[in-house]
């Protein structure tokens, strides 16, 4: 790998990974617990690679990150969640495809299925569908059971008695407990059994609530939680914050933790089989996130309508063949990842120190929350007042996973840094209308199976 010059063509790789973990932290990645890396495989990769400290989701939620992260646009340049059926914009997978790349993509979040037409260029696709259920034998009754009863009273007390379940049994009447070995192994199995080019998505749920591991992995850091005890603390982040205790917190982030150290683990046994076939030299692979987590910061656990640091900070690594090898201390936004892999420009063109300002946002179909990330400070406008932030210490070192990001008086930004944040702020769309013929009720379904029975 070099550290400068012009990238090939993407015609010119065998392999292309994209790997994303759902609601992982920038600060997780070179984390320990007890002096126990959390993220061995990631930090092995990143010593030949591009890294981006940190990484900047185009917003706090996977429905704001997912569209964006495959086409290269703003979340508010689509008139509600998801894709359009085709046509503009095409996606990754549909690039690749054109080029000759077998393609397959893999996701246990409701909000990456198909309905949302999320599958496009996709030759197999993996997701919570009742389609994919059938094929892999998992939880398709589900769907039929909540099928059966959408639209009448037993709806309602199922939802409730979902939250019941989740507090006092740890088990959720809609939410499938596929963990990450199990995409993994589907994953390898497609890898195995395709010949030629490929390209690769895998999206990981495992770092999203409840955070669960296999207790091999928990025995690492000294410590093993029962699965109930587990989605105990999680559902609390759900319907319950106001009983959150300070003896909970550090009992979510361990759970938390052991759940980034278990996908790391089955992100290398991906690496393990590039590396077998001889192919792993000749890979692009880019491991992200699709947004943050909260752990009480600015009041937060989960992740919420908000946009700070700890919500829309991620990981980004970028390990290209031919492309620069080092740590950025600069962000760099997540929407420039359909580019820098079709084109080889994007984050590439970005290594010698990062983007100046990157725009990340709650789209206006939803809550209409704009910010501006800069060096130093961060403006945020929620429609009704504008709220700034410290990401930086004195000497204008950005603190790249925003645990130290500071709330201050709009009136403390320099003046000129100000009139620059604003001048980014302030942008117009034109959006796509996505059509994605989700009903409402459908809607609800997938905010029901991922725990937002609330929303």
């Amino acid at each position: 790998m070099t550290n400068s010059g012009e990238l090939p063509p993407v015609d010119d790789l065998d392999t292309v990974i994209l790997l994303s973990a759902d609601s992982l932290r920038a600060d997780r990645v070179h984390a320990t617990r007890n002096g126990e890396p959390l993220t061995p495989t990631l930090d092995e990769l990143a010593a030949e690679a591009l890294e981006f400290n940190p990484g900047i989701a185009p917003g706090p939620s996977t429905r704001d990150t997912i569209p964006s992260m495959l086409t290269g646009k703003y979340p508010s340049q689509f008139d509600e969640y998801g894709l359009p059926a085709s046509g503009s914009p095409t996606t990754i997978a549909e690039e690749l495809s054109d080029r000759g790349f077998a393609t397959a993509g893999l996701s246990q979040n409701n909000f990456t299925g198909r309905r949302y037409n999320i599958d496009r260029g996709f030759d197999y696709f993996d997701d919570v569908s009742a389609q994919a259920r059938k094929e892999n034998n998992s939880g398709a009754w589900r769907l039929y059971v909540r099928d059966l009863i959408e639209d009448t009273p037993l709806m309602e007390a199922a939802s409730h008695a979902n939250n019941l379940a989740m507090e006092h049994l740890g088990k959720s009447l809609f939410h499938r407990d596929d963990g990450a070995d199990v995409i993994t192994d589907r994953a390898l199995d497609w890898m195995e059994e395709t010949d030629g080019k490929r390209f690769l998505w895998v999206h990981y749920m495992d770092t999203h609530h409840p955070y669960l591991s296999p207790k091999r992995i928990q025995k690492q850091y000294g410590r093993v939680f029962s699965p109930t005890k587990i989605k105990q603390l999680s559902q609390k982040t759900r319907s319950a914050q106001d009983e959150i205790t300070d003896a909970d917190v550090p009992d979510m982030e361990y759970v938390y933790d052991c759940s980034v150290r278990y996908v790391d683990e089955q992100i290398g046994r991906l690496f393990d089989h590039l590396r077998s076939e001889g192919e792993f030299e000749n890979s692009l692979i880019i491991v992200t996130a699709d947004h943050g987590e909260g752990f009480g910061e600015f009041g937060k656990f989960g992740h919420a309508h908000e946009l700070w640091d700890t919500l829309v900070a991620v990981p980004l690594i970028v390990r290209h063949p031919h492309g620069p090898t080092r740590t950025v201390d600069g962000q760099a936004p997540l929407r420039l990842l359909k580019e820098s892999i079709v084109d080889g420009s994007g984050l590439f063109e970005l290594s010698d120190g990062g983007a100046d300002y990157v725009y990340t946002e709650v789209p206006d179909y939803r809550e209409d929350i704009k910010g501006v990330r800069g060096p130093e400070y961060k403006l945020i406008d929620t429609g009704d007042e504008r709220i700034a932030t410290r990401i930086a210490d004195g000497d204008g070192d950005s603190d790249s996973d925003g645990g130290d990001e500071e709330v201050i008086p709009v009136s403390e930004i320099p003046e000129s840094k100000r009139e620059r944040l604003v001048a980014e702020l302030d942008r117009e769309f034109e959006s796509v209308q996505v059509a994605s013929d989700v009903e409402r009720r459908e809607f609800k379904k997938d905010l029901a199976a991922l725990g937002y029975l609330d929303e």
